[in-house]
């Protein structure tokens, strides 16, 4: 079973590719995924799919003693799931992008260092051949 099961069978095919995502509910009783996807260059594939998700509705009492109701509009479970794993996927690149930055700089700091080290090292010699 892959990882990330409900993308899968959302007709997600390539899932590290994914960069982002949006979510709206432009009416009370839907959902519009909109997951980004970073492409290879000259891919045919395109680099935003949308995918859209129904809420269920039920009935709430939201006044006892009047007897009043309220539609409630629930999200998607399958929905649910596909947030949690593209959350997953996008978490992970960022601490990787943050790791990456943080290794860049140490290394800087690093060749800063030998860099000075060795600058050291030829006023030494430069002293001896005077």
């Amino acid at each position: 079973m892959s990882q990330y099961s409900t993308l899968n069978s959302m007709g997600v095919q390539n899932p590290l590719q994914i960069i982002g995502y949006t979510l709206t509910q432009p009416l009370p009783d839907m959902d519009i995924l909109r997951i980004r996807y970073e492409r290879p260059k000259g891919s045919f594939l395109p680099v935003v799919r949308s995918y859209t998700f129904g809420r269920s509705q039920r009935t709430q009492v939201s006044d006892g003693a009047m007897n009043q109701a309220a539609l409630i509009f629930e999200i998607s479970p399958v929905l649910s799931k596909a947030i949690l794993e593209l959350d997953s996927i996008v978490q992970a690149k960022q601490d990787r992008s943050e790791l990456k930055l943080q290794i860049l700089g140490e290394l800087e700091r690093v060749q800063e260092e030998l860099n000075a080290e060795l600058n050291s090292l030829r006023q030494l010699i430069e002293r001896l051949d005077s």
